[in-house]
């Protein structure tokens, strides 16, 4: 077959680096590789569904804000007033973007000039965070300190939730640069080092000028629904809503991202392990509204289907993630059919 067949099998080197449950780490993953038959879609089309792009403006801007932090981390000192309002306004330049994009199915793109994994990490962690925790919000609604079901003050809810998305792993750099990018599995010091860094980074915020809610994200979405999580074990209702889904955008983006010591695996594994997690790793209502907003197969995705046949995946129904309308082309000309991806592709 073309290249659309081949497969890169991708074997993590140490799945708890990213915070994974062994069981959701066993087995393989497939990069895929594409040819160029996106050719079969129409722009309009191709386009229709993807999320906000963050431009080169805001990725700079993420860049130099970072690096403020890093210097005050550097010094012993706490994050400057003046970092904290730049983040705090790339925040709101993101969640603008997605409220702007009401339907966006998320496929999100390396940005150009985030040149560091924790530079692109941190900005699509929280496009990814704020766009499932508008859907979450808009359908579920948010629960107060008195047990109440609210679904006033989104826009205020999301603006505290992103800043935290966005400084979810400042405490990354106490971590060495060497442990960060090893290209094997971390020895026991080491990841007892690793671990460390959501209480470092709360630590390097301060809490006095600090909402609470954001330095939860930061401390906590390394915890898992089971209590298998760290840094302080929790489990379930104890770990804040926040926390629950910065759990999945983080896992979410680290799994579909290259990183210096795996390659990246394509949508449907990063899918695969969420919807595996479900109850155990990841509260299971984050979970629901995932599948509604993250689809294995998005819009454009190339797919070898059991017969030979190799097509595009032309549009998704959020109620059918898994059942995605592919485009093929043949003697005929042009024909769309339903594609059941659970039930196999070619290989």
């Amino acid at each position: 077959m073309a290249e659309a067949a081949k497969t890169g099998v991708l074997a993590w080197s140490q799945a708890d680096r990213e915070g994974l449950p062994d069981a959701l780490a066993a087995g393989d993953v497939h990069a895929e590789h594409r040819n160029g038959r996106r050719a079969l879609l129409r722009p309009a089309q191709r386009d229709r569904r993807h999320p906000a792009r963050v431009d080169l403006d805001l990725a700079e801007r993420v860049r130099n804000a970072l690096d403020s932090a890093r210097a005050a981390f550097g010094s012993s000192q706490r994050l400057p007033p003046a970092t904290l309002q730049d983040l705090s306004g790339i925040v709101d330049r993101i969640a603008s973007n997605i409220m702007d994009n009401p339907d966006a199915a998320v496929v999100l793109n390396d940005l150009a000039a985030a040149d560091q994994y924790t530079h692109r990490h941190s900005v699509n962690v929280t496009a990814l965070g704020l766009l499932l925790a508008r859907a979450q919000f808009r359908r579920n609604g948010w629960v107060d300190y008195r047990g109440q079901r609210r679904y006033d003050r989104l826009d205020q809810r999301l603006s505290t939730l992103g800043l935290g998305l966005l400084l979810h792993d400042i405490g990354k750099m106490a971590v060495p640069a060497p442990v960060l990018n090893k290209p094997g599995p971390l020895d026991a010091g080491e990841w007892e080092l690793m671990r460390t860094h959501p209480e470092a980074g709360v630590a390097l915020l301060g809490t006095s000028t600090m909402s609470p809610l954001v330095t939860t994200v930061i401390r906590d979405h390394h915890e898992r629904m089971d209590g298998s999580g760290y840094p302080r074990g929790v489990e379930g209702e104890d770990i804040h809503m926040f926390a629950r889904l910065a759990a999945v955008a983080d896992v979410y983006d680290a799994i579909t991202s290259a990183r210096p010591y795996k390659e990246a695996a394509p949508p449907h594994a990063g899918v695969r392990v969420i919807a595996d997690g479900e109850g155990t790793a990841f509260d299971p209502e984050v979970v629901g509204t995932f599948r509604r907003v993250v689809f294995p197969y998005p819009v454009g995705t190339e797919l070898a289907l059991p017969d030979g046949r190799v097509g595009v995946v032309a549009r998704v129904d959020p109620a059918e993630p898994d059942v995605p309308i592919v485009r093929l082309a043949g003697p005929g000309g042009r024909e769309e059919i339903a594609v059941d991806t659970r039930s196999g592709l070619a290989p």
